[in-house]
C-alpha cells in the first residue's frame, strides 16, 4: 500500500488591545500630557530630528501580572507594538548527509551545499525515526562545506557532535508542508517543523496548535490519534512532540486535534524564539490505503 501525508501549516497573530487615558471633547482630544520644565516638540537639523522633554518625574516602562504602565509624555508616542512569526516543514527531497556537527561555533559539515543558501532554515536530523535527536537554525554562512547559522534549537543537549552515521541528515526547511513520504508498516516516518516568533510585548506570546479534524483520506478512513504518550511502531499512531527553550506541553507524544494546545509560551519580550516540532506517524497491515491529509493552524497571541 503506497501513503502519501501531507500537513498544510497556516500562521495566525492576534494583536490584543492596548489602553490609554485621554482628555477628550467635541472638537478637541488630548491623547497624553505631562507637566515639565522644558523641552521642544520636535527640532529638526539637515541630518537628525530629536524629540525632547524635561522635568518629567517617575517615567519609563513597568509591568505587573495585569497591567503595564508607560509612565511619561513620550511612552505612548513611540512605542509601536510588533509580532512576527513564521514556520516551516523540512523538505525531503533536499535530504543531505552531514560528517561533523559544532554546537560552538554553531555550525554543520555536509557532504554537498547545492541545497542550501544564506537566509534559509535548516534542521540537523541524528538517527533518523522514531528516536532522532533533531536540531534546527538558519543559516548566516557558507563556506566550502560548512554550513554556519545563527543559533541552534531544538534537542540541542541530546544531539551528538559526531553523527552515528548511515541515517544522519540536513533538510532544507522552508516548506509549507509537512510531508511523511510512502509508509511503510516496518518503519514509522517523522517530520519536523520550526517556528519563529519575535515581539516586543513584555508580557510575552502564547503560540497554540489545532488542526481541522484527523488525518485521513476519507470521512470514514483516518489514522488514529495517539492516545498513550508515545507513537509506537506496529500501532497505527499518530502525534507530535516539541523540543526547545520556550516550548510547553514537552516530554511525551500528544495528539492533534481540533482542541488548541500550547506548545510555546514566553513571559517576555522575544527576539527569534523558537521551538522544533517533531511530528510522527506509524501504521499497520490494516490501515486503509489512501491519501491522508489536515490543516494544522498555529495561532499566536501577544499582551501589548
Amino acid at each position: 500500500m503506497r501513503f502519501y501525508l501531507c500537513a498544510f501549516i497556516a500562521g495566525f497573530l492576534i494583536f490584543s488591545s492596548t489602553v490609554s487615558a485621554a482628555m477628550t471633547s467635541t472638537n478637541f482630544e488630548i491623547p497624553f500630557d505631562s507637566i515639565n520644565s522644558g523641552g521642544t516638540d520636535n527640532s529638526t537639523s539637515t541630518n537628525f530630528l530629536l524629540y525632547d522633554t524635561l522635568g518629567e518625574q517617575a517615567t519609563g516602562y513597568t509591568t505587573s501580572t495585569n497591567y503595564t504602565v508607560q509612565a511619561g509624555y513620550r511612552q505612548t508616542e513611540f512605542f509601536e507594538p510588533t509580532l512576527s512569526f513564521s514556520i516551516s516543514a523540512q523538505e525531503n527531497d533536499t535530504q543531505t548527509p552531514y560528517t561533523a556537527l559544532s554546537k560552538s561555533p554553531t555550525t554543520v559539515t555536509v557532504s554537498s551545499v547545492a541545497n542550501f543558501s544564506v537566509g534559509q532554515y535548516i534542521g540537523v536530523v541524528e538517527n533518523l525515526g522514531f528516536s532522532q535527536n533533531f536540531i534546527v537554525g538558519r543559516i548566516t554562512e557558507i563556506n566550502g562545506l560548512i554550513l554556519t547559522v545563527d543559533k541552534w534549537d531544538g534537542m540541542v543537549s541530546a544531539i551528538s557532535i559526531t553523527p552515528a552515521g548511515g541515517d544522519d541528515y540536513v533538510y532544507r526547511m522552508e516548506d509549507n508542508n509537512a510531508d511523511f513520504g510512502q509508509l511503510d508498516v516496518n518503519l514509522g516516518k517523522t517530520a519536523i517543523v520550526r517556528t519563529n516568533i519575535s515581539t516586543n510585548a513584555a508580557s510575552g506570546y502564547t503560540l497554540r496548535v489545532q488542526t481541522d479534524d484527523y488525518l485521513r483520506a476519507s470521512p470514514s478512513a483516518h489514522i488514529n490519534n495517539v492516545s498513550d504518550g508515545s507513537v509506537t511502531l506496529g500501532s497505527e499512531e499518530y502525534g507530535a512532540q516539541v523540543y526547545g527553550y520556550t516550548a510547553t506541553s514537552t516530554g511525551f507524544d500528544f495528539a492533534a486535534t481540533s482542541t488548541l494546545r500550547d506548545i510555546q509560551i514566553s513571559t517576555t519580550t522575544a527576539d527569534n524564539d523558537r521551538i522544533g516540532m517533531l511530528y510522527k506517524i506509524s501504521i499497520t497491515p490494516v490501515t486503509p490505503a489512501g491519501a491522508y491529509t489536515q490543516t494544522i493552524r498555529y495561532l499566536l497571541t501577544a499582551n501589548f
